[in-house]
């Protein structure tokens, strides 16, 4: 079973982080922080040791942010959050309806001043660039600094480490040395070094490899370089790699700000993805432009349309299998949206091709139907009736597509 319906977080959790947070700041010298959902690959999901969000403020949605400021803790969330914050979150934390309160706008009518810490691995060349813009004149200075949840989160969870492993070549439809190939050649013509990859998606793709760093998403946590030869340097941990074969220089995460730093020529980088820390070490070699792969990767080939097929039909038999067993045992009574999602994951098993659910099940009956996003726990669970809506929104992830 995938899914779990235990409660991650708790209300009461809150209070004394977001203590400890303030006063490690003040010890610092810092007058607030950015508290961002998303990793350094700026992911919907995130590994366990990236929940800073989540651990500091209770809030498990999957988008939102928080500003801690002396007085007042800001957790930004948009519509489909807005009721789930306020049951997440003690009240030391005030809801902002975001992005109709913006954050620049937000800062101003507290009244912050002096330095606001940032993580520049976290947030991109793009969001940092615009907030300073929206932030001139008012005495605030957006500061890069090493990230302040981390220095007080005890007993943080350690990286992934499951390894990588093969998309084979006729579900990919193309090798990796042809993707390649056909990349570097616009580099090779714009006279640009290379180009850096942070998508864990876009490198997934162009090296023919999954991964399992995070939970739903067979992705791999790793950034690239890809040079105008074609050649390809993977950034990651090293023994996740180990035994593929990748035709690509392997080397540990750590060694991208050096490896950067190194490269003589102009360097392309997507600003809309890429950690504005890459902006500080490239400098004027940055050259802003589109992830090279966004597109290709984007024009599903006559294998990876087959494969998407294949697993839309294996999916469907899963689906109808479980509509036909709801229909017998809804009216019984008995049923707990707990047991739909258990239900619901066993057909899908019993295909032997699930590698994964793609997102947590969202099961609601009765009211729970209209909250955005529901996740069942067991402390919410609830009896489906026989008169009532239930709303069900799923997926299965499968070798061959989603």
């Amino acid at each position: 079973m995938f899914q779990t319906f235990d409660a991650t977080t708790t209300p009461d959790q809150g209070p004394p982080r977001l203590a400890a947070l303030r006063a490690h700041l003040a010890g610092q010298g810092i007058d607030g922080c950015l508290v961002p959902r998303a990793d350094r690959f700026q992911g919907e999901y995130v590994a366990p040791c990236d929940e800073r969000l989540a651990w500091l403020t209770g809030f498990t949605g999957s988008a939102g942010f928080a500003v801690v400021l002396p007085d007042v803790a800001g957790v930004f969330v948009d519509g489909r959050y807005r009721l789930q914050v306020r049951q997440e979150c003690a009240d030391v934390f005030t809801p902002v309806d975001w992005p109709e309160v913006k954050l620049a706008d937000w800062l101003k009518d507290q009244g912050a001043q002096g330095r606001i810490g940032f993580d520049p691995w976290l947030h991109t060349v793009d969001e940092i660039t615009r907030l300073r813009e929206a932030l001139t004149g008012t005495g605030i200075d957006l500061e890069p600094v090493a990230n302040p949840v981390d220095a007080v989160w005890e007993g943080r969870p350690p990286p992934p480490s499951a390894p990588f492993f093969a998309q084979p070549e006729d579900l990919a439809g193309e090798s990796s040395a042809d993707k390649r190939a056909r990349l570097a050649k616009p580099l090779a013509e714009a006279g640009q070094a290379a180009a850096l990859i942070t998508l864990p998606d876009s490198i997934a793709w162009l090296m023919n490899i999954r991964g399992a760093d995070i939970p739903r998403n067979p992705v791999p946590h790793a950034m690239a370089l890809l040079g105008a030869g074609g050649n390809v340097t993977l950034f990651c941990d090293p023994a996740k790699a180990a035994g593929l074969g990748l035709d690509a220089v392997v080397r540990p995460e750590a060694e991208l700000p050096e490896a950067l730093a190194g490269i003589s020529g102009k360097v392309l980088v997507d600003p809309k993805s890429a950690p504005y820390a890459v902006a500080d070490i490239l400098g004027e070699r940055l050259v802003k432009g589109d992830d090279p792969c966004a597109l290709p990767k984007a024009r599903k080939n006559a294998a990876e349309v087959a494969g998407t097929i294949a697993a839309h039909d294996r999916d469907a038999v899963a689906m109808v299998r479980f509509l036909a067993w709801l229909d017998a045992e809804a009216p019984s009574g008995r049923l707990m949206e707990t047991d739909v999602v258990t239900a619901l994951e066993g057909f899908r098993a019993e295909t032997n091709a699930l590698r994964d659910i793609s997102f947590d099940t969202i099961c609601g009956a009765g009211p729970h139907g209209a909250i955005v996003h529901y996740r069942v726990t067991l402390k919410t669970d609830r009896a489906v009736w026989p008169d009532e809506l239930l709303l069900v929104d799923s997926g299965g992830q499968y070798v061959d597509g989603t």
